[in-house]
């Protein structure tokens, strides 16, 4: 037999194998709940309200940005316009 048949063979049954059911749900759920929770040092409270701060600084920062680039892309895009049609 060839080593192309062997393999072949060795293929499909590695095909037609099945993994067994295994269900780990329970008893990672058990194992992470198991510990008790630790306080919050001083210097994590800080990052936590720092990137709080920084996140609900971001988002009207973000608006303004978008709003002011819709107002100016529209006389830049006709100044493009007609340099690209002059080129022409």
């Amino acid at each position: 037999m060839s080593w192309e048949r062997k393999v072949e063979r060795v293929a499909s049954r590695a095909q037609a194998d099945r993994p067994p059911k295994v269900d780990v749900a329970r008893s990672v759920l058990l194992a992470l709940t198991a510990g008790r929770a630790e306080r919050l040092t001083v210097a994590e409270r800080i990052w936590m309200w720092l990137a709080a701060i920084s996140s609900a600084i971001a988002v009207p920062a973000a608006t303004v940005a978008v709003m002011l680039y819709t107002k100016s892309a529209g006389p830049l895009s006709e100044i493009v316009e007609a340099i690209s049609w002059a080129t022409k």
